[in-house]
């Protein structure tokens, strides 16, 4: 098993810091060295690093003011001592034996996805947990239906789709992808992981390397996340499937108006198909009914706001210009570089 560089991305995130470090002593295997670049937070942040000791592994912290994530990551991927690199983000929670499992994985792959889970506390959240992200339960042994539904629409842990919050990588597939894309403030950690595939390197999906998060707690920052992530995503390839998400919400209520009775009963079969995993998944739960009308707002909310996001994007590709970062430098960069 490869000794792995632990790299953390943070702004402005000080109750994230405070959720993740607790968790990342807690590890069954430590990590060789923890790398933390901040892209210039004036919130505390960098208080609770400079507070924060643990004599289970070296801490370092570079200050990088105005970098987005993906210029983040590749600083702190370039500092690193190991060959192997993990990833996550402030605020996630990752289970004792999270790294463990990203390093045993790593023996068979040169990528590994990790599971994440999204913990809701409310029950806003625990309909949008529901609704929009994969659960560890339909892993293994998911019936064919669930199956079905996993295809069409996504919705589960894929090890070909590594994210940001639970992954590992060789240096060397790194480099070769040319590292995380810079010009992307999201969804630079999929357009990384198709990147390095591309270059024939192989990915593995490691479902003991789970880490935990809470999901965004209103309407208006779920919207936001989703529309700032695909006005990134939409900027690598593959493409297809925004455009099949704008082909379903432009073509869905002109049938329902149009098309009489037969169009409205397809839309309808549509809709419930799309929103037939989250329904069970509510079920399975136990989740109140009188929560359930939030199934098919949240799923308009993602939608709707993934479709302005790649708007968004694709017209900031024709003007040639980046992703705007939303977490401009601050004024004053903050105090000098911390090494624990």
């Amino acid at each position: 098993m490869p000794e792995l560089s632990l790299v953390v991305t943070v702004r402005n995130d000080r109750a994230g810091l405070q959720e993740l470090l607790p968790a990342l002593e807690a590890q069954t295997v430590a990590p060789a060295e923890l790398i933390v670049v901040d892209g210039g937070s004036v919130d505390g942040t960098l208080e609770v690093l400079r507070e924060w000791t643990t004599d289970r592994f070296p801490v370092r912290v570079e200050l990088e003011p105005g970098s987005n994530i993906a210029q983040g990551r590749n600083a702190a991927v370039r500092l690193a001592s190991c060959e192997w690199i993990a990833c996550t983000d402030a605020g996630c929670r990752p289970d004792p034996g999270w790294l463990a499992a990203l390093s045993a994985a790593a023996e068979e792959a040169d990528i590994v996805a990790g599971v994440f889970v999204a913990e809701g506390r409310t029950p806003f959240e625990e309909i949008a947990s529901l609704t929009h992200y994969p659960v560890p339960e339909e892993l293994d042994g998911a019936s064919p239906l669930v199956e079905a539904s996993h295809r069409l629409f996504g919705r589960d842990f894929r090890g070909h789709q590594a994210g940001g919050r639970s992954m590992a990588f060789s240096k060397a597939a790194w480099e070769a992808a040319g590292g995380f894309p810079d010009v992307q403030y999201a969804g630079e950690d999929l357009a990384f992981t198709a990147a390095v595939l591309e270059r024939g390197f192989r990915s593995t999906l490691a479902e003991d390397a789970v880490i935990r998060w809470r999901p965004p707690a209103t309407w208006r920052a779920t919207a936001l996340m989703f529309f700032t992530y695909c006005r990134g995503d939409v900027r690598s390839p593959p493409r297809l499937r925004h455009l099949l998400r704008v082909v379903a919400w432009t073509l869905g209520p002109l049938l329902a108006v149009r098309a009489g009775r037969r169009g409205r009963v397809a839309v309808a079969g549509a809709a419930l198909a799309y929103c037939g995993l989250p329904v069970h998944r509510a079920r399975r739960a136990q989740v109140a009914l009188r929560h359930w009308w939030r199934i098919p707002a949240a799923v308009a909310v993602k939608d709707v706001s993934q479709i302005l996001g790649a708007a968004a994007g694709i017209a900031d590709a024709v003007r040639g210009a980046p992703q705007p970062n939303p977490h401009p430098a601050p004024a004053h960069a903050p105090g000098a570089p911390i090494t624990s």
